[in-house]
């Protein structure tokens, strides 16, 4: 008995620190805007083929050409532009220690379409050196860039996954027990799916900072983070991706004008772009429990001590690390005892 009270006693000295589970509950909004561009490498070549295709287009390099059927050079470059309001889903582990007062924010995995897709306006512009058609004869300056109508293209899938430690600072809210002030900083990767009815989809990815602002409130059975999260991004990118499968087309003839040449594009993803916006106002709660109640029971019991002792020694942001310290010890073990369901 005299160590149970003992134990007790120690508690006290755990420092005031909180961590759990967040998550969006749909109030607010993300406004997600910007450009994405991808370029593609690769050559452009008649469909003639000598047995299936002996009347189909053949291409030759230069003015005058030569012979054969040859592939010609050519680099695609392929932007969306697009601007829209969406309600993202998922969690965010938050945790705050009143005596260091910091805050810190781990395992943020935030699905931004979860319903929605963003249609965005899609451009092409491709550059290639001159070549020649044969069946239909044309001949296609080249140098300059030149448009192609490619479809329509959406952004169908978007989300952001937490890529280390996010870090900063809790500060109590005057007049307003238990309520803090957190500024927080989150390195993230943002994973776009762009789809186009030419192209197929192209997958994009991007390192940013997302940057959290918000107020930190304890409630009666519902903990409480208003925050906005907001980003500007600027980047490029290599694209370490496979071939696009073949893309046939028929491509307008320059000079003369007025007919269509049947090509087939062969095409690889090299280089991915972005300018990006977001700004969100959101809101994420936690249910709460018992401290100490880490499988969700609504009691702090020898199923919450095996938990414990299952995951002791380092666990960053983990349920078990109840005081918030980076570590399962001896602490936790105090925090359940002082706990503990009658």
């Amino acid at each position: 008995m005299r160590l149970f009270f003992n134990a007790v006693a120690l508690s006290g000295i755990v420092s005031t620190a909180s961590a759990a589970e967040y998550l969006l509950n749909g109030e607010g909004g993300l406004n997600l805007s910007g450009t994405m561009g991808t370029t593609l490498d690769g050559t452009l070549v008649g469909d003639w083929d000598e047995e299936t295709n002996p009347d189909g287009t053949q291409t030759r390099p230069g003015v005058w050409g030569g012979s054969g059927n040859n592939p010609i050079p050519i680099s695609i470059t392929i932007m969306i532009a697009f601007d829209g309001d969406t309600s993202p889903q998922g969690p965010l582990n938050l945790s705050i220690d009143d005596e260091l007062g910091s805050a810190s924010i781990n395992d943020l995995v935030w699905n931004v379409l979860p319903e929605e897709i963003l249609s965005g306006t899609l451009t092409a512009t491709t550059l290639f050196e001159t070549f020649r058609s044969i069946t239909p004869d044309s001949l296609y300056p080249g140098g300059t860039p030149v448009d192609i109508p490619l479809g329509e293209a959406t952004v169908s899938a978007c989300v952001i996954t937490q890529s280390a430690p996010g870090t900063g600072t809790a500060t109590p809210i005057a007049d307003v027990p238990g309520a803090h002030h957190i500024t927080v900083t989150v390195p993230a990767i943002l994973d776009l799916l762009i789809t186009t009815e030419s192209l197929g989809e192209l997958p994009m990815q991007f390192p940013f900072v997302l940057d959290i602002d918000g107020d930190h409130y304890i409630g009666d059975a519902t903990d409480m983070l208003v925050m906005t999260a907001s980003t500007t991004l600027d980047e490029s990118g290599d694209l370490p991706l496979e071939p696009l499968p073949t893309i046939p087309m028929e491509l307008p003839t320059i000079i003369p004008p007025g007919d269509y040449a049947g090509v087939l594009l062969n095409l690889t993803p090299t280089i991915a772009s972005a300018t990006l916006d977001i700004a969100a106002d959101l809101t994420a709660t936690h249910q709460q429990g018992p401290f100490g109640d880490i499988n969700g029971d609504g009691l702090v019991n020898t199923d919450d001590l095996l938990a414990i002792l299952a995951a002791f020694g380092a666990c960053d942001g983990c349920p078990e690390d109840l005081d918030g310290d980076g570590v399962v010890g001896v602490n936790e073990i105090l925090i359940i005892i002082d706990n503990w369901s009658i």
